[in-house]
């Protein structure tokens, strides 16, 4: 490597560091308003009088001086890079040894707790940004022992600049833990910029996440959290002794009565409703079958029944993936019946095939695609683990293997269509730019053609509609054949034709009318879907919409009475004067199309700072949540109230542009961070945040609720 190569690498180093602290400085100073609301609510809810104080004493000190921090954090963040420059390490030397006091004692304990917990808290980051540090050490980009990087470093700065808001050690105290438990929180999101700029600059690439991992779980957590369920499924079956279930069937033969009862429950025929899923571990478990189980067995079939329970109920997972695990109610009692290690331990082969399940399924969001090769796949595997489980581990461990084999070979083809459609995209970034400038006026152009059909009259979901889908639709013709074209002149036409299509029609004429119009309608409007790219499920939800619609119209004909139609053909009466509802203003952002590789590409954009309004002006606090976000990242895309969940693929060099796809969809989403960081604010769109796989959510919750009864 050549002096100019490590120079560069030094540069990367300091621009990462700088971006890290600007940000952290930013975080900080927005803590105020929260810290003192939470100081308020503990001076009011607490009953401990020191602690009262200390809280009532935190508030007037964080209203009065919190204003100081901020300055004394960047002072302390600048000053801590020069002392590691000099000492080599960050952490002082024998000539800083004082004796110190009780008080000052009970902070550096509290402190020393808050380093602890911070740096478990980014692991995930850390580790793999140590080695990351390592590589430019040995390439001179960094000095050997450079601190500046670590979560013990930064907290030093942190716990320095908090010394400005109170002289009182309870204070101050309480002060290091509300901010820890927030950093806690925080402070990973900062690391994860850190890894992916060096990830970009080709730093170790390799060490990068994949979709395949939720949220990575230090060793240490993991058995401390093994040890207390098996401490509690203990109690659980002590318990059950206690109350008279003592095992009346020591060979088990109460289990397989249990097991034929479940398969004939599981062969009846299927609810009606595809909404509806029973819990058929549940009726096993109330039935006559389960009297003559050992105590121990009985616990299992109390958690597995509690488990489905959890998952069934849960309005955040689709019911897509409730009717998939659904099938594997009788494959999940069996292995945990026959083994409570399933229970306590993440690595037994059936808790790895459920827990990849739920990691797959953070693809869809609340709506599946049954189509989808990963939905397929997974329908696969359950189907052949349901018929073919007998109690062998080896059968989870042939799924377990091809479903790794599956995904790193779809992870392969995903990686190969981002580059290439992030390549298209990057290639065409001029044209975009000049793009969105004409785009602006058409948008301009749509949005008051639509504001001109739109009345007090429409309907709430037609208006959003219209909006929102029609208007990229009518901004897209107004691009290719101007405002008086013949094609804009029929978009507008049939959005007339749906206002109409939706009101209650009392004249036999009208009727026969609309019936002629609508496959008309349709027609248009489909090909309006198609001009813009939008997903199937996202047609079908809107053509949902309108037959709902339709159909509430109908009635409203059928509830007309003669006299009232008699009095509808003569002189109609004023009507008093009514509050008008309040009514969007429609999406400021700028959205146009076009198309990449095949994939229909929506780039989104704001209009010049001039034409934004209050409610479309980026916050801070947004953008700096935009900055946070890493290629592999899912964020759902809310439109008229529609979700297309998609994963951040590409951010260009310059971070103004990132790009959102999702194989299982046929258009992407080009978006500026400003856009984003005001779709955030107006939550249209939600960023997903990493979660446990929702059955070790269901063990966990099961046995707490169990636990807790017991």
């Amino acid at each position: 490597m050549t002096e100019k190569d490590a120079a560069t690498l030094a540069q990367l180093v300091a621009g990462c560091r700088e971006q890290m602290e600007s940000d952290l400085c930013e975080l900080v100073e927005e803590l105020g308003p929260a810290l003192i609301q939470e100081a308020g609510e503990r001076d009011n809810a607490g009953q401990d009088p020191g602690n009262r104080i200390a809280a009532s004493s935190l508030k007037l000190a964080l209203t009065a001086h919190w204003g100081k921090v901020t300055p004394a954090l960047k002072a302390s963040l600048a000053g801590r890079t020069v002392q590691a420059a000099k000492t080599g390490n960050g952490y002082g030397d024998a000539r800083a040894l004082k004796i110190v006091n009780d008080a000052e004692i009970a902070l550096q304990l509290v402190a020393r707790e808050i380093v602890e917990r911070l740096t478990t808290a980014c692991r995930e980051e850390t580790n793999p940004l140590e080695r990351r540090i390592s590589y430019l050490v040995l390439r001179s980009a960094m000095t050997p022992g450079d601190t500046t990087f670590k979560p013990s470093s930064l907290w030093s700065c942190i716990e320095a600049a908090c010394a400005e808001v109170s002289d009182d050690a309870a204070a101050g105290i309480l002060l290091l833990q509300l901010v820890g438990e927030r950093l806690a929180t925080e402070l990973p999101q900062l690391y994860r910029v850190v890894n992916e700029s060096l990830i970009d600059a080709g730093i170790l690439p390799r060490l990068k996440r994949s979709y395949r991992e939720m949220t990575l779980v230090d060793p240490q957590e993991a058995a401390a959290e093994s040890a207390k369920v098996a401490s509690a499924l203990d109690r659980l079956v002590k318990a059950r002794t206690k109350d008279g279930e003592a095992a009346t069937n020591e060979s088990g033969g109460g289990s397989l009565e249990l097991f034929d009862s479940m398969k004939t429950l599981q062969a009846a025929p299927a609810p009606a409703n595809p909404d509806t899923h029973t819990n058929l571990v549940r009726m096993a478990r109330d039935s006559g079958a389960a009297r003559d189980v050992r105590p121990q067995d009985a616990v299992s079939l109390d958690i597995v029944a509690e488990l489905f329970d959890q998952i069934f109920n849960d309005p955040n997972i689709a019911n897509g993936m409730k009717g998939l695990v659904a099938r594997l109610q009788t494959t999940v009692l069996k292995a945990a019946m026959l083994n409570q290690r399933f229970f306590a331990d993440r690595s037994h082969p059936a808790r790895r095939f459920l827990d990849s399940i739920s990691t797959v399924a953070i693809r869809w969001g609340k709506v599946v695609n049954i189509d989808d090769p990963f939905f397929v796949k997974l329908l696969e595997l359950v189907n052949k683990v349901q018929a073919t489980y007998d109690g062998d581990m080896g059968v989870f461990d042939a799924a377990n293997a091809e479903l790794d084999a599956f995904l790193a070979e779809r992870e392969k083809i995903e990686e190969q269509q981002d580059r290439e459609l992030a390549a298209a995209v990057h290639a065409r970034e001029e044209e975009i730019r000049l793009t969105r400038v004409a785009q602006m006026r058409a948008q301009r152009a749509a949005n008051q053609c639509i504001g001109r059909l739109l009345g007090p009259t429409v309907a709430r979901e037609i208006e959003q509609f219209l909006r929102s889908y029609w208007r990229d639709v009518v901004q897209g013709r107004i691009s290719q054949f101007g405002e008086d074209g013949a094609p804009t002149e029929e978009a507008l036409e049939t959005a007339v034709a749906l206002i109409w299509a939706v009101m209650p029609k009392h004249d036999p004429g009208e009727r026969q009318r609309h019936a002629a119009r609508l496959p008309g309608l349709l027609k248009k409007l489909n090909a309006g879907f198609d001009e813009i790219g939008a997903a199937p499920d996202e047609r079908k939800t809107f053509m949902d919409t309108l037959v709902d619609l339709q159909l509430a119209a109908l009635r409203a004909e059928k509830q007309k009475s003669p006299t009232a139609k008699a009095k509808s053909t003569s002189t109609p009466a004023p009507t008093p004067e009514e509050k008008p509802r309040a009514r969007s203003a429609g999406p400021t952002l700028q959205v146009s199309h076009a198309t990449d590789r095949g994939v229909r590409v929506q780039d989104i954009s704001l209009p010049s700072t001039g034409e934004l309004d209050a409610d479309n002006t980026p916050d801070r606090a947004d953008l700096r949540r935009v900055r946070q976000l890493v290629r592999g990242d899912w964020v759902d895309f809310i439109t008229a109230g529609q979700n297309r969940r998609e994963r951040l693929t590409w951010i260009n060099p310059s971070r103004t542009m990132f790009l959102f796809s999702n194989s299982a969809s046929a258009c992407a989403i080009s978006i500026t961070p400003e856009a984003l960081a005001v779709r955030l604010r107006n939550q249209t769109v939600h960023i997903v945040a990493p979660d446990r796989p929702m059955f070790e959510r269901a063990i966990h919750g099961a046995i707490h609720s169990l636990d807790k009864r017991a």
